[in-house]
């Protein structure tokens, strides 16, 4: 006797749920050791277009977005901000401590060169799990308000 459709169904959605790809975290740990060091690292990667990658270094005080959000939303917002971010290069400014998160958080003024013009862009970074630094928030509004 063939067994019911449903659980054939069933058999074959665990089955596929083994084979779906697992997301490990980056040799080197998320984010970076050093506020600017993961402000330096997201514009890497959104330069070479490593979606999933910019993933492990954008976060929040409990930890990379990858660890709380399904990996292809992610990759859709990390390429957005890798496109809004294009530029024929950059430089990251000092940190300053953001008022009220002393120790906590930091902001940096990056510098980029669009179509000739230069635009500021701040950048927060946040400390994460295990000391690391990740980049909380990309004021893209200095870019978009000029296009």
């Amino acid at each position: 006797m063939a067994p019911p459709l449903r659980i054939v169904w069933l058999g074959l959605l665990v089955g596929l749920m083994g084979c779906a790809p697992r997301l490990v975290t980056p040799p080197g740990g998320s984010g970076a050791p050093a506020p600017g060091g993961a402000v330096e690292r997201f514009l890497q990667l959104a330069a070479a277009r490593e979606y999933l990658q910019m993933g492990w270094v954008f976060g929040t005080a409990e930890g990379p977005v990858l660890h709380r959000d399904p990996a292809p939303e992610v990759e859709q917002r990390m390429y957005a901000l890798a496109t809004v971010l294009d530029n024929e290069g950059y430089s990251v400014g000092r940190g300053v401590a953001v008022p009220g998160r002393v120790g906590a958080a930091q902001r940096f003024d990056v510098v980029v060169r669009q179509g000739g013009a230069e635009v500021v862009v701040p950048v927060v970074t946040v400390r994460g799990g295990a000391g690391r630094w990740l980049v909380e928030q990309v004021d893209v509004q200095a870019i978009t308000a000029r296009r």
